[in-house]
């Protein structure tokens, strides 16, 4: 509701951005830990629908 306060679990930095459909982001980020082949970054959606659609993967970093 408009002018309520916010919930605590709803405070903070959150790692998710909301877009329309046509819509697109980029997002930089730094990695301090290498993530070689036995051991991925993982990133993914909770939407198994969007999962479907390529917003699930693994990714390396030397």
């Amino acid at each position: 509701m408009e002018g309520a306060a916010v919930l605590p679990d709803q405070q903070g930095w959150k790692d998710m951005v909301v877009l329309d459909d046509d819509d697109w982001s980029e997002i930089i980020v730094r990695f301090d830990h290498p993530a070689p082949e036995q051991y991925p970054y993982m990133y993914h959606c909770h939407i198994l629908e969007h999962e479907d659609r390529g917003m699930m993967g693994q990714f390396t970093v030397s």
